[in-house]
Formats: structure tokens, sequence, C-alpha cells
């Protein structure tokens, strides 16, 4: 089952919004595959899925830890479409959905935190880089949407 695990399964986050991924990374330290799975479980826990247009930034799924892997099973075991059946998870081709359904929840997900918590700072295709609060404007509707559930 551990598909995330082949050393040729490429992940990629979206190109659209590769200033935010970047910005994220320089200003706060948090690196790709992490603000990706951050993005991706906001996008599953709100079932929003969308998805990219344009290929970005790449990272290899097999630069997750444990902990990130089960958390990226767990986001495609929930998809309602196509992941409840784990028997599947050992096809060749399900490895390919299953990737997709990561990079759809991701790209919802940033979609989400572009319209709640980037908003105006967002010109479609950059932040603005006067403002500094980003980290503490993004944390404030992570904590809002803990406390919701």
């Amino acid at each position: 089952m551990s598909f995330l695990q082949d050393s040729g399964l490429l992940i990629f986050a979206s190109e659209k919004y590769d200033d935010i991924y970047k910005r994220i990374n320089s200003d706060f330290k948090i690196n790709y595959k992490n603000t990706f799975l951050l993005c991706a479980a906001l996008g599953a826990r709100k079932g929003v899925k969308l998805p990219l247009d344009k290929r970005g930034r790449e990272f290899r799924a097999t630069y997750l830890n444990e902990e990130e892997e089960n958390l990226a099973y767990t986001i495609i075991l929930n998809d309602e479409e196509n992941g409840t059946n784990i028997e599947t998870f050992d096809d060749l081709e399900f490895r390919m959905k299953g990737r997709d359904i990561l990079q759809e929840y991701a790209e919802g997900g940033m979609t989400i935190l572009v319209e709640n918590v980037f908003k105006d700072k967002w010109n479609g295709c950059n932040l603005d880089p006067r403002y500094n609060n980003y980290g503490v404007d993004m944390m404030k509707y992570l904590i809002s949407e803990l406390k919701q559930v």
C-alpha cells in the first residue's frame, strides 16, 4: 500500500500560487511539502478539490516522513469518489490518481486561503510585498477553523 514511497512519484504544487508557497517558505521557514500538505488537509476538510491549471514546484513523495505520509493517505482514503477502496492502492493506475487527489485538494486549500486570508493582498499572481502579517493572518484563520471542528 505504500505507493507514496515510489521513488519516481512526483507531487506538484500549483504554479498559480507559487509566489505564496515561496513567501511562506522564506518568511516562516515552512517548506513546500508542509505548506502543500496543510493546503491539502484544508481542502479535504472543506471538501474543495480543484484541478491544477499548471504544475509548479515539485517534491518527491519519498520526502514525506511517516507522519506526513499517514496524513496524505488519510486524505486519499477519505476522498468520497476514489479513496474508499483500499485494495486499489496497489494498482499502478491508482497511484497517479492518488497523487492527483492530493494535488487537487492542495489547490482547493490554497484557493480557500487566498479567498479568506490573502484576499485583499493577492493580485492574482503575487502577494503584496509591503505587507508582513501573512503568517499571523493565516494562523488566525486556521485556529478559527480548528475551533469550528
